[in-house]
């Protein structure tokens, strides 16, 4: 077996490798470079399938990924903070470091970060400091935004976020460059908002014996979000960041645009339905038959919505991109990458705050339904009410009289939330099927 059909027969198992379902992968290698000590190589694959086709990037040991190793982390990292370069056969591998990056020699050890997502992470301890490493496995050549709004946090000094060490990119002979892999500081002593607000769930639900904490968690992602969005709106002097007022007919573009994704999204779950656990067939059924009244709702986006400027957001917010304290007293927002579904181009728009608030209250949503499913208790709508006012209310203590908080949210904030519910759908549907329930539940609870 060669090198490519190695490949192709575990890829399809790999949770972000995006084409599964789009039938067998046809893998070529587009470039490839023997890393130091013979061992390894770093790889570019072109993969094409009935569904379209993407390019990924891996770390290769006899046919098989081995990103997760000690030797292939310790290159990397190496590679970013010293800004070296290694030519392919038709680019080059570059790292590139912020200014004041950290040395990194020494012994390396390697922990995995998470498991459940659409990149590889690992904390990589090398020179005597710790590095979280995030692969974007997914090659997409432009200005990636984890890089440009890291870069831009960093410059502006602003702590709620991890610092930016560096990244490394494939810079082909002609064309831009992408973005391969980040580099931050690790953090010690946290853990995301996820597994904080799910153990404190756990014991009792929201109204148990943790009610208290779990307000003042959410009350914190309120006040660093609008902190955040603060922070991305605070340059008028530097185009990619400077706040826009919307156009006079932005309000309607991007209805059009929620309303033609769905439309999308309700075609591919058309098509899908079969494949599924009948009970969820029966569930997607129900919804395809709420198709119009669907997306007449988020055609209806509130025009009065243009009253507010149009800043860079986070762009795929929710609570496992933020880490917390055992205590909740320190927060800090990762991962400003975008979703992974949309475009570069799309990512990088400037677009409503309410953008990044819809997706923490439907991450709440998605809590406390995992919280709900795993105890075989009741799902509480009350409780999701709860934890939606109290994070608002305190977004608004800070947010409160900035051009880019809008008046009159509320209206435009359910559209908005229904409009990441029908991406969840079309995101669960093609990537984690097991939770297609969630989204689909919100989607057939709306009133």
């Amino acid at each position: 077996m060669n090198r490519e059909a190695a490949i192709a027969a575990w890829l399809p198992g790999a949770r972000w490798f995006a084409g599964k379902g789009g039938g067998p992968a046809r893998v070529s290698i587009r470039d490839a470079v023997v890393l130091p000590g013979d061992s390894l190589e770093a790889v570019l694959i072109d993969v094409a399938h009935d569904g379209g086709g993407e390019r990924y990037w891996l770390a290769l040991s006899g046919g098989e990924d081995v990103a997760g190793t000690p030797e292939f982390a310790g290159w990397l990292v190496r590679m970013v903070v010293a800004g070296g370069r290694i030519a392919g056969t038709s680019g080059a591998f570059r790292g590139h470091a912020t200014p004041g990056a950290w040395a990194a020699d020494g012994v390396v050890d390697v922990e995995p970060l998470g498991g459940d997502a659409s990149n590889t992470s690992f904390r990589v301890a090398v020179g005597g400091r710790d590095y979280a490493v995030k692969l974007l496995r997914r090659c997409r050549p432009g200005i990636q935004p984890e890089v440009e709004i890291g870069e831009f946090l960093a410059d502006i000094g602003w702590a709620g976020t991890p610092r930016l060490a560096g990244w490394l990119a494939y810079e082909p002979a002609v064309g831009d460059s992408t973005v391969l892999a980040t580099v931050h500081e690790f953090v010690a002593g946290c853990t995301t908002a996820w597994e904080r607000l799910g153990t404190l769930v756990g014991n009792g639900g929201v109204q148990g014996p943790n009610h208290r904490p779990i307000l003042d968690l959410i009350a914190a992602l309120g006040r660093t979000t609008a902190e955040m969005h603060r922070a991305l709106g605070s340059r008028t002097d530097i185009a990619a960041f400077a706040p826009e007022p919307p156009a006079t007919d932005w309000a309607a573009a991007e209805a059009d645009r929620m309303a033609a994704h769905a439309e999308r999204t309700f075609a591919t779950a058309r098509a899908r339905v079969t494949a599924l656990p009948s009970g969820v067939a029966r569930d997607v059924g129900r919804l395809l038959d709420r198709e119009e009244a669907i997306v007449d709702a988020l055609r209806g986006l509130p025009r009065a919505l243009a009253s507010a400027t149009l800043i860079r957001v986070h762009g795929d917010y929710h609570l496992g991109q933020v880490l917390v304290d055992t205590t909740g007293s320190r927060v800090l927002v990762i991962d400003f990458e975008g979703e992974p579904g949309r475009s570069l181009a799309d990512r990088r728009r400037k677009t409503s705050v309410l953008k990044d608030l819809a997706g923490m209250c439907r991450s709440f949503d998605y809590s406390l339904r995992h919280a709900a499913r795993s105890a075989d208790a009741p799902y509480r709508p009350d409780d999701l009410a709860m934890l939606e006012n109290t994070f608002l209310d305190a977004y608004g203590t800070v947010a409160r009289g900035h051009a880019w908080w809008p008046t009159g949210a509320d209206e435009a904030l359910g559209v908005y939330r229904l409009d990441k519910a029908v991406y969840e759908l079309a995101y669960e549907l093609a990537n984690r099927p097991d939770w297609v329930v969630v989204p689909l539940a919100a989607l057939l609870d709306r009133r």
